[in-house]
């Protein structure tokens, strides 16, 4: 979609909004948007499903109640964005529900060491010990500084050939927890506890 053909859509949409006769609905499915500026557009209630919103900028764009399920937001700028009740957007508490088991105590994670990054001189890899690092909050972002840990089937998929740890991210830690939008499995926290090397898992 050209950058006229896009403006085009954005500006009958805003007639369609105002209820004006020749205005039309924004149905943007599947578009290739990567890139796009979007700054400040009126998207509200628009279709943007499985739209390809990569490295878009969509800083103070209005996006309330529009249908955004399994759009594409790698990299998408979405500061200021307004989000009220946009439709299909992955759920951080109910993804973390779903995928990962927990215990009294907290979320049970998973990680490897040194496989595709090197771990801080600071981080002591042994039971019982603290893992810690400033984590980046933009959920546009799939891979960002943070204790990066995923589910145990990501981690025998894409751990190398290192020990993999079992961990915990306490409830109280919880907070710290940021669920990627277009994660496959992996997430990040501030705070992570190791418990202790999985035996017996073939990868």
């Amino acid at each position: 979609m050209t950058p006229d053909e896009l403006r085009e859509v954005i500006e009958l949409h805003g007639k369609w909004l105002r209820s004006e006769k020749d205005g039309s609905w924004a149905n943007l499915s599947r578009a290739d948007l990567s890139g796009a500026n979007l700054s400040r557009a009126n998207l509200s209630r628009a279709r943007l499903s499985r739209a390809d919103l990569s490295w878009a900028h969509l800083s103070g764009a209005d996006l309330s109640w529009a249908d955004l399920s399994r759009a594409n937001l790698s990299g998408a700028n979405l500061s200021w964005a307004n989000l009220s009740g946009a439709k299909n957007l992955l759920s951080q508490q109910g993804y973390m529900q779903e995928y990962f088991e927990h215990d009294r105590r907290g979320f049970i994670v998973y990680k490897t060491f040194n496989s595709q990054y090197q771990a801080p001189a600071s981080w002591r890899i042994e039971p019982g010990a603290i893992i810690e690092e400033v984590c980046n909050p933009d959920r546009c972002t799939a891979c960002g500084s943070g204790v990066n840990v995923a589910t145990l089937e990501w981690v025998k998929r894409n751990g190398g050939d290192g020990d993999i740890w079992k961990c915990r991210i306490a409830w109280k830690d919880a907070p710290g927890i940021v669920v990627p939008y277009m994660t496959d499995g992996k997430i990040r926290a501030e705070r992570v506890e190791l418990i202790g090397i999985v035996e017996g898992v073939a990868k």
